[in-house]
């Protein structure tokens, strides 16, 4: 029988399984390197141009004059379950000095230009020198990183079960990808959605079906009893401003970051500078003064300012950077006008957070052999729930093909049960998702949004999956 006909998966046989991972933010490269780690060949699919890592990333750009500054645009700090998988994994993480801890009296709430620091003994761990060594140490654990690759088609052939493969291409008639025994899909949104729709039969039935179901989605933020009536995961959206200023700011108390209350504007700012300093690592590449900032907005204002983000309008940016660096001095106890950037750079992230959980630590199906993983799956949005959806998507994975080795026999037959039950992610999650064993600022209650003639498009794909 020809390989692709053949139903032996067994490694001591000769044959090893071939696992596309489709998406290379922290769930796609904790599972390739889980999966790689069990005797599995992993290859992980990103689109990242300059790095994997998806919201787990950090943003590189220079000024007229050359100088180079260094953002972590998305992801701020992580915190851990105590007792968790992943509390061990970013044990493992920080002793290798990808991870570095913030100290508590420099990070907490601002609110009116007072600011109150954490003191609750948590640990919060942030990227030294930023969140790209982390994702560059994770894509080192797989098999093998594809990047910067779109996937765009999924075709099977073989049979159903055990003789089920994948070819993946670029697009439909696109460039081959190869051939694999199994697929994950490890992002979301409507290219996760898209892809999965182009797995048929030959009848033009679904190949894919529980897990194409799995990736329905809609954009935007809404309030809670409307959340509770969606049946698929909605995502909302986040404007990141990021500045440089040569004359650092005047905040009080030494504050680094802040999750911002009382604001429809703006949710979060933070001192990446400062913050990158207990990393060992500065930012500023001159040797001088400057200071990068990052200040996110609202998922609120992001919906009612949304645009197409891969294109995002001149007219639209200068707004939202003018809206929201008011905002922050406001917020910040900074007069009026003393923000005097010396860079300026904004970005739209069209699939920020979710708002909807699915309520199932990944989705498996034995039958067609393809799964997907995400911070989407069990909720509330965290580093935390990323990583714990692919060690048990792998838990899966290693089962179905390692029956009598795997490290939990039983993780296939227990996650192919499970029923996906879609329901708002927990209250507790601020706009920049949740931070587990830790109280944070509820991103409140989103008021309804507001009718208009025709609208500016919305943020679709991008953000996820893509390195700075």
């Amino acid at each position: 029988a020809s390989l692709l006909d053949s139903t032996t998966h067994n490694s001591s046989m000769g044959y090893v399984p071939r696992i596309a991972v489709v998406g290379g933010g922290v769930s796609g490269l904790v599972l390739g390197k889980e999966l790689a780690s069990r005797g599995l060949h992993a290859t992980v699919f990103d689109t990242g141009e300059h790095a994997c890592g998806g919201r787990a990333s950090s943003r590189e750009a220079a000024d007229e004059q050359g100088r180079r500054f260094s953002f972590d645009h998305s992801t701020q700090y992580m915190t851990c379950t105590k007792g968790s998988s992943f509390e061990s994994m970013a044990k493992e993480w920080a002793k290798e000095g990808l991870l570095a801890e913030w100290p508590a009296d420099r990070v907490g709430t601002l609110k009116d230009g007072s600011f109150t620091p954490f003191d609750d003994g948590v640990v919060r761990y942030i990227g030294a020198g930023g969140l790209r060594p982390l994702a560059d140490f994770l894509a080192e654990g797989s098999t093998e990183v594809v990047r910067p690759q779109w996937v765009g088609a999924m075709t099977p052939v073989g049979g159903e079960g055990s003789k089920r493969r994948w070819e993946l291409a670029s697009g439909p008639r696109g460039k081959p990808l190869g051939t694999f025994d199994f697929v994950a899909i490890s992002h979301n949104g409507k290219c996760a959605l898209r892809l999965a729709e182009t797995a048929k039969l030959q009848d033009g039935s679904p190949a894919a079906a529980k897990t194409r179901a799995s990736l329905q989605c809609a954009f935007g933020a809404r309030p809670t009893e409307e959340l509770k009536k969606q049946r698929k995961l909605i995502l909302s959206s986040v404007w990141a401003l990021m500045f440089a200023v040569d004359n650092p700011l005047n905040v009080k108390d030494n504050m680094e970051g802040a999750h911002i209350v009382g604001s429809e504007v703006v949710s979060w700012a933070s001192n990446i500078t400062a913050k990158r300093r207990h990393g060992k690592v500065r930012t500023d590449t001159d040797g001088g003064g400057t200071q990068c900032w990052v200040v996110h907005s609202t998922p609120q204002f992001a919906r009612d300012n949304k645009c197409p983000q891969e294109a995002i309008p001149k007219s639209v940016a200068d707004s939202v950077i003018a809206a929201m660096t008011q905002e922050f001095e406001r917020c910040a106890g900074l007069e009026p006008g003393s923000v005097k950037p010396v860079f300026t750079k904004v970005q739209l992230w069209g699939a920020a957070n979710p708002l909807t959980a699915a309520g199932v630590p990944a989705v498996f199906d034995s039958e067609t052999r393809t799964g997907a993983c995400g911070d989407w799956c069990q909720g509330p949005p965290s580093v935390e729930a990323a990583a714990e959806s692919a060690l048990a998507l792998a838990d899966a994975i290693d089962a179905t093909f390692s029956p009598t080795t795997a490290r939990d026999p039983a993780a296939a037959g227990r996650l192919d049960a499970a029923k996906v039950r879609w329901a708002p992610c927990s209250g507790d999650a601020a706009a920049l998702g949740a931070f587990p064993g830790t109280n944070v600022p509820s991103m409140g209650e989103i008021a309804a949004a507001p009718r208009r003639e025709g609208g500016r498009g919305s943020g679709g794909r991008g953000g996820r999956g893509r390195g700075g």
